[in-house]
């Protein structure tokens, strides 16, 4: 039975959440959305159809003028919390925000355009329980238009079960937020979401846990992530900014390992070259070479192996 939901401010988020909120769900999922009235019900759908129940989801507006809150508020489902940023923060300050306040030992992550498969938490639980991982991802489908790809791929090489994922974790972006289950308690130890990057803030955020947990990879396709062609090319401007933030803040780890800077500057100069940016291929080829020296024929061999 669907139950009354109740409207209050918490540090002057605004929230909505269920009259029946004592219990401690094992999984908080968080959904941050902005103005997302037309597609935010079929995230929340697919998530309430799980077929692990102990869950609660939190919605957090970040900032919406559309129907974002209506919509949501009609939803029926009582694990449904609605939480709203007074203005617009961006996508990982809305995924922190549902961190903090989350109340499951567990959290994961959805995205308002993005589908969950129905025992996708059951399947990442039950790899939990009997691995005692506190971190596990899954494979996902990459929808680009007609294109469909397994990632990751499976030229990544990355092996089942529990691992130490430091190597593969640095030398490439591999696990997406929807595809992760965390202990929460582990999300905030290592600082959650960097919200300064503009882009591969899953990829940094992997980058702290695998230096600090052994990862779970359980190597079934459970979502299936919805990119337009649009989105793709739109975000090609920031990924060059972004690699070099998280350069910057990972300098030990790349310094231990050239091969790896030198995989992520040619993946940018090569990113850079199909937006016609000539002088960005250059420089970031030649800051590849400074890298990576006589690993260089090493780094392009891997990136182009894995594309």
């Amino acid at each position: 039975m669907a139950r009354k939901q109740n409207a209050a401010s918490v540090n002057g988020v605004d929230h909505t959440m269920n009259q029946d909120s004592s219990g401690q769900p094992t999984v908080s999922v968080i959904i941050p959305a902005y103005n997302r009235a037309k597609s935010i019900a079929a995230a929340v759908t697919s998530v309430s159809d799980q077929t692990f129940e102990d869950l609660e989801i939190i919605v957090v507006d970040d900032g919406s003028t559309d129907e974002t809150r209506k919509v949501v508020e009609s939803l029926t489902d009582s694990r449904v919390r609605y939480v709203a940023h007074d203005e617009n923060k961006g996508a990982n300050a809305a995924r922190n925000t549902g961190v903090r306040l989350a109340r499951g030992r567990y959290v994961a992550f959805q995205d308002s355009d993005d589908r969950w498969y129905p025992e996708k938490l059951a399947r990442q639980m039950a790899a939990c329980t009997s691995s005692a991982a506190t971190v596990c991802f899954c494979a996902l489908n990459r929808h680009i238009g007609p294109a469909c790809t397994k990632i990751p791929k499976s030229s990544y090489r990355i092996p089942g079960g529990l691992n130490d994922l430091q190597r593969q974790v640095l030398r490439g972006s591999f696990i997406s937020c929807q595809t992760l289950v965390i202990e929460r308690e582990l999300v905030l130890s290592v600082g959650a979401f960097d919200e300064s990057l503009p882009r591969l803030q899953d990829w940094e955020l992997c980058l702290r846990l695998s230096q600090v947990a052994p990862i779970y990879y359980l190597d079934e396709v459970l979502v299936d992530l919805i990119l337009s062609d649009d989105s793709v090319s739109s975000d090609v401007s920031k990924y060059g900014k972004s690699a070099e933030q998280i350069l910057d803040r990972h300098r030990i780890l790349f310094d231990r390992d050239p091969t790896a800077e030198g995989i992520l500057r040619l993946n940018v100069a090569l990113v850079s070259l199909r937006k016609g940016e000539l002088r960005e291929f250059a420089a970031q080829s030649w800051r590849a070479l400074l890298a990576a020296g006589i690993r260089l024929p090493v780094s392009a061999w891997v990136l182009f192996r894995r594309r």
